[in-house]
């Protein structure tokens, strides 16, 4: 795998542009990788389940695929829908080598009868948008529930993490956007 040069936002469907605005401040200070914008992406219909009014999350992913011409760049997709993936009720995001996707659809505080609250949802969305990206560079789950790349079952859980890496994950991010394998069992266990 050769260094990672940056991360391109792919926005999917109507994205409100501050989102996309705050995510090109604010992960560079997490990832230290530049972060461009790419053109937007409509809200696929083939993926939408009008049984679950939800949209499949993997066919989201999926159609990121050939957006990005430079392997080495990691696709962001950002979404407002609703989004599941098998066997759970919803997901805040997904990711696979060189892609990720999230959805801001249960980060705002209104979903939980919350007022709006700008910084907290400008928290939740990097701190999604980190851990998926962490996903697409080959980081697995982390059992530390601070560090940003622990499972989020609930939003509770995405907001005691926040967008921070672990010492652990901060190495082994470094390892890989170096250029490095991911083999991290005989690396970093």
């Amino acid at each position: 795998m050769a260094e990672c040069p940056g991360v391109t936002l792919i926005p999917i469907g109507g994205v409100d542009p501050i989102i996309l605005q705050w995510l090109k401040e604010d992960i560079p200070k997490i990832l230290s990788l530049p972060v461009t914008e790419s053109h937007p992406l409509p809200l696929f219909s083939h993926a939408f389940r009008r049984d679950r009014n939800q949209y499949l999350a993997d066919d989201l992913l999926a159609n990121l695929s050939p957006i990005i011409h430079d392997k080495n760049t990691l696709s962001l997709g950002i979404t407002d829908a609703d989004i599941y993936t098998a066997g759970l009720n919803f997901v805040f995001g997904i990711a696979a080598t060189g892609r990720a996707l999230i959805s801001t659809f249960r980060l705002r505080p209104e979903a939980y009868g919350m007022p709006p609250n700008p910084r907290v949802y400008r928290w939740r969305v990097l701190t999604e948008a980190v851990h998926e990206c962490g996903h697409a560079l080959g980081l697995p789950h982390c059992e530390h529930p601070g560090c940003v790349m622990f499972f989020s079952n609930s939003i509770a859980d995405t907001d005691r993490k926040g967008p921070e890496f672990c010492f652990r994950c901060r190495r082994r991010i470094e390892w890989v956007k170096m250029g490095n394998r991911t083999d991290f069992h005989s690396s970093f266990q």
